[in-house]
């Protein structure tokens, strides 16, 4: 496959701001939109957008789960979180099956380590004093 000078410019972007994010779930966002503007050039020119950023994402990723915050903690799974990346990046999210394998993939999870069988838990919990 091919890669359009659109897509080959999103990839630097996030792999510079992959590098300069300390944080794990900065680089699991960037993994993920990375996988998405491989694959369709329109995801792309979105991640292009000059006042969207990586740190921006997490911004309104820990904006959104303070809204839910109870005791100063919450739980957002990957699929929640991709969700509040996309909106931020304004990518339609058309095929949220295929963005839920992509987000079990990157975490090494398959369908036998799914919640029914209490192993690989799809749910993050992350307390926000961590952010601040």
């Amino acid at each position: 496959m091919t890669l359009t000078e659109g897509q080959k410019r999103a990839i630097e972007k996030l792999d510079k701001e992959m590098e300069a994010a300390k944080d794990p779930c900065s680089k699991y966002i960037a993994e993920q939109l990375l996988q998405l503007a491989t694959s369709c050039p329109e995801v792309a020119e979105k991640i292009l957008a000059e006042k969207k950023s990586l740190t921006g994402a997490l911004d309104a990723i820990k904006a959104e789960a303070k809204k839910h915050a109870v005791g100063g903690c919450a739980c957002i799974d990957e699929i929640q979180t991709m969700e509040i990346a996309c909106k931020y990046y304004n990518i339609d999210n058309t095929e949220p099956a295929a963005g839920a394998t992509a987000a079990h993939q990157a975490l090494g999870k398959t369908p036998e380590t799914s919640m029914d069988t209490g192993t690989g838990a799809a749910a993050v919990s992350v307390n926000l004093d961590d952010f601040f």
